[in-house]
């Protein structure tokens, strides 16, 4: 009888679309890193239009016992891609690297598998990590990403506040977690994960982590996330972004809701965001919707009643303005 293949120690999950120009940098940081055991890769190239598929065939070619190669036929989008990806993963320990970043640490899955291997009261271990400009490659610091002096731990459920409102410094892509844990909780509660109208996939999988065990944060650094320029001060850009972080807004409210976060933090975060998507909608322009004096500023309106969400003073004079779509225009005109 014919055994099974041996499970790899760890599979390490990268989605991608139009990625030409980074993903073989990051396949590079993967491959190269010095770890004994076992260690698959699992490629979601979501129906990328450039090089990218070409190139993941490449590596594929030079290492088909390690990658698995899933070419999409048809955008998913990030979510449904990346957790598709992980139902795939049959390793003991889960990582990720988006196909913009890279690991620059070829010690980091070394120090992550031996950590959880010796701290089974531990759901995750993260890093430290930098951020790196597209267009320069100047590697920096923002404001809300301190440098990690000493290694953090934090209890089970204490970063779930600070994960909700996006304040909690970490970054999935510097991680390794268990899979066990992840799985079992996709199986109670698949559409907590996966609602096809998330902007991302980490938020759920971090609290979902930080609720089960202690996450424990190392200070070597050993992620490069990449960072571009997007300006919000084109039409179609402010739309987008209105987009995005509506959906962001969304998410982050039901799962409050779903793993029972209420804390000044998160509504502190309600407040901002709340503002920052009236801002969005006024910067868009009536020229940018399909029905000027509706869309966005009734769908958010809709959305404020419905989710009893504060409105703050800034929001509420945004809303105002988009009522009369030739004033609109003049404020808009005025702030170019």
């Amino acid at each position: 009888m014919e055994q099974a293949p041996k499970a790899p120690k760890i599979s390490v999950i990268v989605v991608a679309f139009n990625q030409e120009a980074t993903i073989g940098r990051t396949l590079d940081s993967i491959i190269s890193q010095n770890f004994d055991d076992d260690v698959e890769i699992i490629i979601g190239d979501d129906a990328s239009t450039d090089r990218t598929e070409q190139i993941c065939r490449s590596f594929v070619s030079r290492y088909p016992d390690r990658i698995v190669y899933l070419r999409r036929p048809v955008n998913m989008g990030v979510v449904d891609n990346y957790f598709d990806c992980l139902r795939r993963a049959r390793g003991e320990y889960l990582a990720d690297c988006a196909a913009d970043d890279y690991w620059p640490d070829p010690e980091k899955l070394r120090r992550q598998a031996d950590f959880l291997d010796a701290n089974p009261e531990c759901s995750i271990v993260l890093t430290d990590w930098l951020s790196r400009d597209n267009e320069s490659g100047k590697l920096f610091r923002t404001p809300d990403n301190p440098p990690i002096e000493k290694e953090l731990r934090f209890s089970p459920g204490s970063l779930l506040p600070a994960i909700i409102a996006g304040k909690s410094h970490l970054h999935l892509c510097s991680a390794l977690y268990r899979r066990e844990i992840i799985a079992a909780d996709i199986d109670r509660n698949p559409d907590i994960f996966t609602d096809p109208l998330y902007s991302c996939e980490d938020q759920q999988i971090l609290l979902s982590l930080a609720r089960a065990g202690v996450v424990a944060i190392l200070p070597q650094v050993s992620l490069h996330y990449s960072v571009g320029h997007g300006s919000v001060s084109h039409p179609e850009d402010a739309a987008r972004k209105f987009d995005y972080s509506f959906r962001a807004l969304r998410q982050a409210l039901r799962l409050a809701r779903f793993f029972d976060v209420d804390d000044p933090m998160v509504h502190r975060m309600e407040r901002r965001m709340v503002d920052h998507l009236a801002a969005m909608a006024l910067r868009a322009g009536p020229q940018a919707l399909p029905d000027p004096q509706k869309v966005r500023p009734r769908r958010l309106l809709r959305f404020i009643r419905r989710s009893a969400l504060p409105v703050p003073l800034k929001a509420r004079c945004y809303l105002a303005i988009m009522k009369f779509p030739f004033i609109w225009n003049l404020v808009n005109r005025f702030r170019k």
